[in-house]
C-alpha cells in the first residue's frame, strides 16, 4: 500500500474520531429531560454519631428507594470533578462537619457555576451560603412543608431547631414550624444555581428517611426541575362512586386515572340495585386503557338487597341485624339467600365487559378485635346457631352470656372450638362464591378471577377474630388457579413499609405466579398526631414511595385504596417507583442507552421529539411521552420533521415486547398473562391480525384515539389502516 495513501486514511480515521468525540461531548437537542446526576459527598472518618449515622443512611435509602442513581465521592475528589450545570451535589452533616473552609468554598463555586446543592445541619458550609439563625431556639413537634402546606406533618420526638433568619435575604421558606412559625428550612438561588437546606438533620431517628421530612423528593423536583424519567403503568386503585361528593363525571375521572398511570381500578360493585351506570364507567374506563373489575364486599351486597330481604340479614352475638360500620351483612349461610345473590351478582356481571371480579372481605366482624365487641360479632344467626350446636353441644350465644359455663373469657376450649368452626364456615361460603363466580368467568373471556382476603400470618390473633385462615386462603388459590389479593389487617396500618416486604416474603413461598399476588395498602389516617413515628397522618410521600418498593420486592401488584384518598402528588410516586429498576444512561450524541425488566414511558419533555429505536423508526409515543419495550435498547432523538402519517401505538396496559411501524399498518407483539390487554393507538385500524389470523376485537373510540380490546397471552398483533 502506498505509504502517503496509509498516512492519509489513518489521519482521517483519527479526524473521525475526533469528530465523534466532540459530538458526544455536546447534546445538540434543547428542551429535553435531564437525567438525573447525583453526587453525594460521604464522609472519610469511620466512626460518626449515630444520629449523623442515621441521617447519611436515611438519605441514601429514599434516593436509592425513588430510583436515582448516585454517585459517592469523598472531600478531597472535589476538585478534579467535572460537575455539569443541573447536577445535583448532596452534603450530608455527617460530611458538611469534616469540610474545612476550602472545601466549603468550592462547593459553594460549583453551585455558583450552575450545580444544585442540598445540605442539612449546622456547619461551616451554612457560612459559605449566608445562612444565619435567630438567637432563639424552638422545640420542634410540627411542620409545615410549604410545597403541601394543607398536610400538617408531625415529629413525634420533639427537636431542638434553630430558627433561619430569612430577613434581607434573597431566600425563602421551604419548612415552617406550624405554631411560631419560623423557618427551619429554606431554599434559593445562589449565582447561577440553586439550593434547598434543612437545618435540623434530614433523619437522625431512623435510617429510612420517612421520620421528618416526608418530600424530599418533591423538593428536587419543584425547585430543581429533577424527577426521575420512567413511570409505567402499574398501580391499581379501589373505587367506590358512593364516596365520591364532587360530582366529576366518570369521563374525566377516567382521565385522570390515566394521567396517573393507573392500570386498573377495582370498581365497587353493590351499587346493582341503585341505578348507577357501570356500563358509562366501564366505557370510559376501557376507551382510555384501563381495565375494570368489579369490587365485591360479601356478606354486604346492596343497600337495596337489605332492605327487601329481612329475613336474611345477619344477626350479631346480641340479635340485632348485622349494620356494621358501612357494611349491611346478609346471612350468606343461608342457602336461599346465596342462591338470590348469585342471581342479582350474574345479571350485573354477565350484562357488563368487566375484567374481572374480585371477591374481597369475606371475613366475619368485628376486625379486628372479635368476641371483645359482642354487640358486632357475627355470625350469630339461627342457621349458624344450630349447624354449630349439633357439632359442640351448646348454642354459641351462650359464649357471651358471662353467667354461663361456656362464656368466652372463662372457657377457652369452647371458644377455640367455635372460632374454628367460623374459620371453616368462611372458608365453605368462598367456596360457595368461588365456584359460582368460576361459572361467570368461563362465560366469559379474558376474565380475572381474584379473591382479596385479611393477612393473619403477622398477627395469629386476629384468625381466631375474624374467621380467616391463611392455609385456606392459600388452598383456595391452588384449587381456583385464582389471583390472590392480601390486605394487611386494620392493626397494622400503622407499621412500617417493611411489612409489604415480609408479606411478600411469606406468600411467594406458594403463590408462584406471575401476576397473580397483590397487596393492598390503606391510604387511610392511620398516623393519628404522627403516630408511629411519620409525620403525615395519611400516608404520603416517602412512606409511599416505601411501600410501592417494598410492595415491589416481591414483584407483587400494588393496589392501593382508594384513588381518591391519595393525595395528588402520591400517584406519580407511585409510578416512579415501580418503575425504579429502569436504567437511562444519556451517551451524549442525542441517544440514551435503556436497559429494563419491563414496558415503561420515559419523559423526554418535548413533544416534537423524533425517535429511533435500535436503528429502527418508533412511533410508541404519547404526548411528551416514549414507549419503551422491555430489555436493552439505544433511543436516538431527533427533531427532523418526519412524514410519517401511520400509526402511534399511544398506550398499552400489558408489556411491550417488540413493534415495527410502516405508513399502512403497525405490527407488534405484547404479553399479558391475566386479563384483557388495552392498546390504545391514533387511527380506526380497518383490519386486526391477532397471531396471523384475521379477527374482531372490541374498540372504543376516543377524541382522536382507538383503544382495542386484546386477547391474554401473549401475541402478535398488526394493525392495517389502508
Amino acid at each position: 500500500m502506498n505509504k502517503k495513501f496509509l498516512v492519509f486514511c489513518l489521519i482521517s480515521i483519527a479526524i473521525v474520531q475526533l469528530g465523534c468525540v466532540s459530538h458526544k461531548q455536546i447534546n445538540s437537542i434543547s428542551g429535553i429531560s435531564k437525567i438525573p446526576n447525583f453526587i453525594l459527598i460521604k464522609p472519610t472518618n469511620k466512626v460518626i454519631d449515630i444520629n449523623l449515622a442515621n441521617d447519611l443512611q436515611s438519605i441514601r435509602n429514599s434516593l436509592f428507594v425513588t430510583g436515582y442513581t448516585v454517585t459517592e465521592i469523598e472531600p478531597e475528589q472535589l476538585n478534579g470533578l467535572n460537575i455539569g450545570n443541573k447536577d445535583i451535589l448532596i452534603v450530608p452533616a455527617a460530611t458538611s462537619n469534616e469540610l474545612n473552609q476550602s472545601q466549603c468554598n468550592k462547593i459553594s463555586e460549583i453551585v455558583k457555576n450552575g450545580c444544585n446543592l442540598f445540605f442539612d445541619g449546622t456547619s461551616k458550609l451554612n457560612e459559605s451560603f449566608k445562612i444565619k439563625f435567630k438567637s432563639e431556639i424552638i422545640t420542634v413537634t410540627k411542620i409545615r412543608d410549604l410545597q403541601f402546606k394543607d398536610n400538617l406533618l408531625y415529629w413525634t420526638v420533639p427537636a431542638d431547631v434553630k430558627a433561619i433568619d430569612t430577613t434581607g435575604v434573597n431566600y425563602s421558606s421551604l419548612c415552617l414550624e406550624d405554631s411560631l412559625h419560623q423557618a427551619i428550612a429554606i431554599h434559593g438561588s445562589f449565582g447561577k444555581g440553586k439550593f434547598f437546606y434543612y437545618e435540623p438533620l434530614f433523619d437522625p431517628i431512623t435510617v429510612k428517611g420517612y421520620s421528618r421530612f416526608p418530600y424530599l423528593a418533591e423538593t428536587f423536583s419543584k425547585l430543581f426541575g429533577i424527577h426521575p424519567l420512567a413511570e409505567r403503568q402499574a398501580s391499581e386503585m379501589f373505587f367506590d362512586p358512593g364516596m365520591r361528593t364532587d360530582n366529576i363525571p366518570v369521563e374525566t375521572l377516567a382521565k385522570q386515572w390515566k394521567q396517573q398511570n393507573i392500570k386498573c381500578i377495582h370498581a365497587a360493585g353493590w351499587y346493582l340495585n341503585d341505578d348507577y351506570d357501570y356500563k358509562r364507567l366501564l366505557a370510559a374506563c376501557h376507551t382510555n386503557g384501563i381495565l375494570v373489575s368489579c369490587w365485591l364486599e360479601t356478606p354486604m351486597i346492596s343497600k337495596t338487597f337489605w332492605e327487601e330481604h329481612p329475613n336474611w340479614r345477619e344477626k350479631t352475638a346480641y340479635q340485632k341485624d348485622a349494620n356494621i360500620d358501612w357494611r349491611l351483612l346478609m346471612n350468606l349461610a343461608d342457602s336461599n339467600c346465596r342462591s338470590a345473590i348469585f342471581k342479582e351478582l350474574g345479571e350485573l356481571l354477565l350484562k357488563n365487559d368487566w375484567d374481572g371480579v374480585n371477591l374481597a372481605e369475606l371475613y366475619f366482624e368485628p376486625s379486628p378485635v372479635g368476641p371483645n365487641l359482642p354487640e358486632n360479632f357475627t355470625p350469630m344467626n339461627a342457621i349458624v346457631r344450630e349447624e354449630f350446636k349439633k357439632l359442640d353441644g351448646f348454642d354459641p350465644i351462650l359464649l357471651f352470656n358471662p353467667a354461663s359455663t361456656h362464656y368466652w373469657k372463662n372457657n377457652s376450649s369452647d371458644w377455640h372450638a367455635f372460632a374454628n368452626y367460623r374459620k371453616d364456615l368462611c372458608y365453605r361460603l368462598k367456596k360457595y362464591f368461588l365456584d359460582y363466580l368460576s361459572t361467570i368467568k368461563n362465560q366469559k373471556k379474558d376474565f380475572e378471577l381474584m379473591l382479596t382476603v385479611i393477612d393473619v400470618s403477622l398477627t395469629p390473633e386476629l384468625s381466631d377474630f375474624i374467621g380467616e385462615n391463611t392455609e385456606n386462603a392459600l388452598s383456595l388459590y391452588k384449587q381456583y388457579n385464582l389471583t390472590l389479593q392480601v390486605e394487611d389487617p386494620s392493626n397494622c396500618w400503622g407499621a412500617t413499609p417493611e411489612r409489604y416486604n415480609k408479606m411478600g416474603k411469606s406468600y411467594r413461598k406458594y403463590v408462584k405466579g406471575e401476576n397473580q399476588l397483590l397487596f393492598d395498602c390503606n391510604v387511610v389516617a392511620s398516623h393519628e398526631l404522627g403516630y408511629g413515628g411519620f409525620p403525615s397522618e395519611k400516608p404520603s410521600g416517602e412512606e409511599i414511595r416505601q411501600i410501592a418498593y417494598n410492595m415491589s420486592l416481591s414483584k407483587s401488584r400494588a393496589v392501593f385504596y382508594a384513588e381518591d384518598a391519595l393525595f395528588k402528588q402520591d400517584f406519580k410516586n407511585i409510578s416512579f417507583v415501580l418503575a425504579r429498576d429502569a436504567k437511562i444512561i444519556d451517551n451524549w450524541d442525542n441517544s440514551w442507552k435503556i436497559v429494563t425488566p419491563y414496558s415503561i414511558s420515559i419523559d423526554i419533555s418535548r413533544k416534537d421529539i423524533n425517535f429511533t429505536l435500535d436503528g429502527n423508526p418508533w412511533f410508541a409515543k404519547n404526548d411528551n411521552y416514549v414507549i419503551i419495550p422491555e430489555g436493552s435498547h439505544k433511543l436516538s432523538l431527533d427533531t427532523i420533521p418526519s412524514s410519517y402519517s401511520g400509526i402511534n401505538i399511544l398506550s398499552l396496559s400489558g408489556e411491550l415486547i417488540n413493534a415495527t411501524f410502516n405508513k399502512e399498518s403497525v405490527e407488534f407483539v405484547y404479553k399479558e398473562n391475566i386479563a384483557s390487554c388495552y392498546v390504545t393507538v391514533d387511527k380506526n385500524p380497518i383490519e386486526i391480525l391477532i397471531d396471523n389470523v384475521k379477527s374482531d376485537v372490541n374498540i372504543y373510540p376516543g377524541v382522536g384515539t382507538f383503544s382495542l380490546k386484546l386477547p391474554r397471552g401473549q401475541h402478535n398483533i398488526k394493525l392495517t389502516i389502508k
